[in-house]
């Protein structure tokens, strides 16, 4: 809240007359006519009339007084001063200089906390990107070196060490985004505290392949049910604004539920119930989900097709304590590590219209 202003000086115009009068016995005894014929008080009256005005300027901010405040802000240069101390320069002028010098002043320039990090890594990416900063994501992971090569030792304790991830909403080449990294990391390097390593990275993505069986409603069109399905999963589990649910920023590390797709799908227009719900692909190192090794293979409570989506046995590239199960051994979701954000592909031909008289489930 602003400061509230000190009245220094409250006496006004009865008060100095009055003031005045009091010290007519003690100064000047002989004089005994106080009526306001006598010039003496005529006198006394105009002098307390110009002090009161002298008062009232006492307890304002002048002009004069707000610049030379400018100047103590942030070293205004000569000829800004004469301007602004012309006497055709509007005080709201003036006023605007002040406001915007106090609001430069409140941002942060030193990074401290893991909020700081993140809301300079924010408006720098932004002012780089020519973006506005509810379009960037950034979260900093204290004591955690997240540049090293082996993703399996990202969350160990590396006391001293910051790490910022980078989540700009617009698409970047790969040479743009490590020039992006690179200036980031140069600006917040001197923002930084002594003894404490900066690393600035790009976000680890978990890529993940969804499938499902849908039955539609009577009468509605399952190709377009099927299109507004896709758009619904790619919307539910977007990182920015307008993505997530109830349009809230979905956020680093937070798992993925089959519950949660069972519940999107089935607020989508033309839907009469989900039937059965599938991760297909899960892949950690790339965003390619049609390969054999990102397959989570046969699941339980499924039929699968052999060849396709079926492993009874070999090597699994996955990690597979990423899979969470219920009691009955069934999938439930799939953990996502605190620095990892979603990304969701859904291909037209995952999501299948079923019927009560088909004898599979597969999806």
């Amino acid at each position: 809240m602003p400061l509230k202003i000190l009245n220094i000086d409250d006496r006004n115009f009865t008060d100095l007359v009055e003031e005045g009068l009091s010290l007519l016995p003690r100064y000047a005894p002989e004089w005994t006519n106080h009526n306001a014929s006598d010039p003496g008080i005529t006198l006394i009256e105009l002098l307390a009339y110009f002090t009161e005005i002298l008062i009232y300027r006492l307890n304002r901010v002048t002009r004069e007084n707000k610049i030379m405040f400018l100047q103590l802000l942030r070293m205004v240069d000569p000829a800004e001063k004469r301007y602004l101390a012309d006497t055709g320069t509007p005080i709201e002028e003036v006023d605007e200089a002040l406001r915007k010098t106090v609001l430069r002043l409140r941002e942060p320039r030193r990074a401290v906390t893991g909020e700081d990090y993140e809301k300079l890594a924010q408006r720098v990416t932004a002012c780089i990107l020519l973006e506005e900063e509810n379009m960037v994501l950034t979260r900093c992971f204290a004591r955690r070196n997240l540049e090293t090569a082996d993703r399996s030792t990202c969350m160990d304790d590396r006391p001293g060490h910051v790490s910022v991830v980078i989540a700009p909403g617009g698409n970047l080449e790969s040479e743009d985004f490590e020039f992006l990294i690179k200036k980031v990391g140069d600006m917040l390097e001197p923002m930084r505290l002594l003894t404490t390593r900066l690393h600035v990275v790009k976000p680890f993505y978990v890529s993940l392949s969804l499938g499902a069986s849908i039955r539609t409603k009577p009468g509605a069109s399952f190709s377009g049910m099927r299109s507004r399905a896709i758009k619904g999963l790619q919307e539910y589990f977007n990182p920015f604004p307008n993505g997530g649910p109830d349009g809230k920023v979905r956020s680093f590390g937070r798992s993925v539920y089959l519950s949660e797709i069972y519940a999107t799908l089935e607020e989508v227009e033309g839907v009469d119930y989900v039937r059965s719900v599938r991760i297909l692909h899960l892949a950690e190192t790339s965003d390619s989900t049609d390969d054999r090794q990102s397959a989570l293979g046969l699941q339980i409570g499924f039929r699968s097709t052999v060849g396709i989506d079926s492993r009874l046995g070999g090597e699994a590239f996955i990690d597979m304590d990423r899979l969470m199960r219920d009691g009955l051994g069934r999938l439930t979701g799939i953990r996502i590590k605190p620095y990892e954000l979603v990304k969701i592909v859904v291909e037209e031909d995952s999501i299948l219209s079923w019927d009560a008289s088909m004898e599979t489930s597969f999806i």
